[in-house]
């Protein structure tokens, strides 16, 4: 397959919902080889491995002998620096100082001993690479083959860019609504890095609960650390991580925190969020209800302000006598006496042109339900 052909295959990837498996049994036919491979590896977890046309069980086969250490698997061990392909000849040399038999039985079982791969993107926390898989059918890889690899890894490089973009967008919808409805949040990726922290949630992390460090979620008890991170890993992998049932004490009180894997598309990169870690206080819950109630009665007071032509103190007492407080509780919550608010009244009865309180609050409430329609 022309080159031309293969970059375009590509470069559609991300933008059709199989383009990824396309693509990359593109590259395993243009090779001549029995799979194409893209994977990501983060600092702890994988991120994705995709290849065409595999048994189901070829990551989890891969994960359960810890395929992806360096130690394990010559593949990982011989990477290069990036765009540099490496191949058997890089394999052997490894090998030959160490073998791991388990790994080794595997591949072979699986029919991917031999091929070429190299290293798109090296840096801190993500390592991606691209591969061509062959089996004994296809026996090891000629210059030329290794040559089309090495050329389409600019555009593949390229697609992944794109593919980034796309799923930011998806990010960044994620976190308004978050921030919006103010709930206490961190959104982890599919490198198990933070990709953000709600508002909310950063006024509740600190020494004594967590943190975010070198861009991970730690939690400062060692146990309880153990515990999040265990949960975090088993959301990355979109498992079922349990009850909601680890709580943390911080110096303003317990919080509760739920580990749960978010919902995804079959491709992808990890670059959006896999993993919404919540925060839940009462103290912090009592207050978010306080704040609330604050922010509706200044929005109440606004609108009296433009509808009565009132000033901001003065339409700050009629919208708590429109909501229902008397007198001494308007005193209290504007921290003045009974008289001061008596005072304001007579004054605020004039502007609005009534004799009564009685009326006043007819004539707010009459104001507050017209603006909310």
């Amino acid at each position: 397959m022309p080159h031309k052909r293969l970059a375009e295959a590509f470069a559609r990837a991300p933008l059709s919902e199989d383009g990824w498996d396309n693509a990359l049994r593109a590259l395993a036919e243009a090779t001549g080889s029995a799979h194409g491979q893209l994977l990501a590896v983060g600092k702890q977890h994988l991120s994705f491995n995709w290849a065409n046309d595999v048994p189901e069980s070829f990551v989890a086969e891969l994960d359960r002998i810890d395929g992806y250490n360096p130690q394990v698997n010559y593949r990982v061990g011989t990477v290069r620096a990036p765009l540099e392909v490496s191949w058997e000849v890089h394999y052997d040399a490894l090998r030959a100082r160490h073998t791991d038999e388990a790994y080794l039985e595997t591949v072979r079982r699986l029919d991917v001993e031999h091929g070429a791969q190299m290293v798109l993107a090296n840096k801190p926390g993500a390592f991606f690479g691209l591969a061509i898989l062959r089996g004994e059918a296809q026996g090891r890889t000629t210059e030329a083959e290794r040559d089309i690899l090495s050329r389409v890894g600019p555009e593949v490089l390229a697609a992944i860019r794109l593919q980034d973009s796309i799923e930011h967008q998806g990010t960044r919808l994620l976190q308004g609504s978050l921030d919006t409805v103010r709930t206490a949040a961190i959104l982890i990726d599919g490198m198990a890095q933070v990709c953000h922290v709600t508002q909310t949630a950063q006024a509740m992390l600190g020494p004594d609960l967590m943190q975010v460090r070198a861009g991970t979620l730690r939690a400062t008890r060692p146990d309880l650390d153990r515990q999040l991170q265990a949960r975090i890993g088993l959301a990355l992998r979109g498992l079922d991580t349990g009850p909601a049932d680890l709580w943390m004490r911080s110096e303003a009180g317990l919080v509760l925190t739920d580990v749960r894997a978010l919902p995804r598309e079959k491709w992808n990169m990890g670059f959006s969020p896999r993993v919404i870690v919540t925060l839940r206080s009462p103290i912090a819950t009592e207050a978010l209800a306080r704040e609330d109630a604050q922010g509706q009665l200044l929005a109440k007071a606004d609108q009296l302000c433009a509808a009565l032509d009132l000033t901001a103190a003065e339409a700050q007492v009629v919208a708590l006598l429109a909501i229902g407080h008397p007198r001494s509780e308007v005193a209290v919550r504007r921290g003045v006496s009974v008289q001061t608010v008596a005072s304001q009244l007579r004054t605020i009865f004039v502007k609005c042109g009534v004799n009564r309180e009685s009326e006043l609050v007819v004539m707010a409430r009459a104001v507050l339900e017209t603006a909310a329609h």
